[in-house]
């Protein structure tokens, strides 16, 4: 009797976790239209800080390169001063 007591048991609470399991909603992976556009946004407003970023970097190393330029042809001018003074 003790152990068909528990089967009656198990049974039971199998059923009651079956009927709750039916009843929980599986969340379903829809984006909606809200997010959607604002994930959009998102790219456009990235895409312009990289336009502007890539051309920051780009001006810097236009500047360093006059500059490190600028350098090597004041020491050539130099040196060839130096030897011809010679």
């Amino acid at each position: 009797m003790g152990e068909e007591k528990k089967e009656e048991v198990e049974a039971e609470i199998l059923e009651k976790l079956e009927a709750e399991l039916e009843e929980v909603a599986v969340p379903v992976a829809v984006t909606p239209p809200e997010h959607t556009k604002l994930l959009g946004r998102i790219n456009d407003m990235d895409g312009k800080v990289e336009f502007v970023a890539g051309e920051l970097s780009q001006r810097l190393g236009e500047r360093i390169g006059l500059t490190v330029g600028l350098l090597y042809g004041v020491m050539i001018g130099i040196g060839t001063y130096v030897i011809f003074l010679i």
